[in-house]
């Protein structure tokens, strides 16, 4: 038996693909590693692509609801001591061994994939301590809804009222809210448009824009950009929020 028989995850040769997005997984964990301390949860981390510039030395729990998914993040990892690989699917009520035991849960592109998306945020409340953080990246702006989001299983892509106002409904507050990567959405519409037939990514296409990613990064580190493929957001707990 294969591997892509034991793995369920529809986008898999799109995690494969973006594994050699090097530049763009590091500047990624860059928006987002300073938000999380330990002990941290990582929710749908996939291949592992960005849990492995998280790591560090903070001790965190690495989850996927696909068994194979896990099974292999557990191979990669095995040498890491302080990294805890479990099955997790956050659209089900969480053990109690985990309930209010995070200070950080985060999720990369994640959201999206569950359909009742308010109850997902509901169960990661549960997970985190008290003012504990949820860090969330999504893709944004529903314009830039294509093919390709519909073949990765996407129900949706965000605006940022939407994010807010889903956040602030299941019980927390917003401490941080920004779009990410402005050429990314551009490309990402007109990709769409242009292409007719195979809309998969290619690994052409990944080491195109993971050379210019250098340069978008001192570009938004200077510019609050208006737009982007993605919505980065840090929320946190309230105490007498709705559970």
């Amino acid at each position: 038996m294969t591997k892509k028989n034991l793995i369920k995850y529809q986008g898999l040769s799109t995690l494969e693909v973006l594994k050699e997005a090097k530049n763009y997984n590091k500047w990624i964990a860059n928006q987002i590693e300073t938000q999380i301390s330990s002990p941290a949860l990582e929710i749908g981390a996939g291949t592992g692509n960005l849990t492995s510039h998280l790591i560090g030395t903070k001790p965190f729990y690495v989850t996927d609801k696909d068994l194979g998914l896990v099974n292999d993040l557990k191979k990669r990892f095995a040498n890491e001591k302080k990294v805890i690989v479990k099955l997790l699917d956050i659209t089900k009520k969480p053990n109690k061994e985990l309930t209010d035991f995070f200070s950080t849960v985060f999720a990369i592109n994640v959201l999206e994939h569950i359909e009742d998306d308010e109850q997902a945020l509901k169960n990661i409340r549960k997970l985190l301590k008290k003012n504990g953080k949820l860090v969330l990246l999504v893709p944004a702006k529903k314009i830039a809804y294509t093919k390709l989001d519909k073949e990765l299983g996407h129900f949706r892509r965000y605006e940022k009222d939407e994010l807010i106002h889903k956040l602030t409904n299941t019980g927390y507050a917003i401490e941080l809210i920004y779009f990410f990567n402005i050429i990314g959405l551009f490309s990402w519409y007109i990709r769409d448009k242009v292409k007719r037939k195979n809309i998969n990514m290619k690994p052409y296409h990944i080491r195109i824009f993971d050379s210019i990613v250098p340069l978008l990064k001192i570009i938004e580190s200077r510019l609050k950009i208006p737009a982007g493929i993605s919505l980065i957001v840090v929320a946190r707990k309230l105490q007498y929020g709705r559970r």
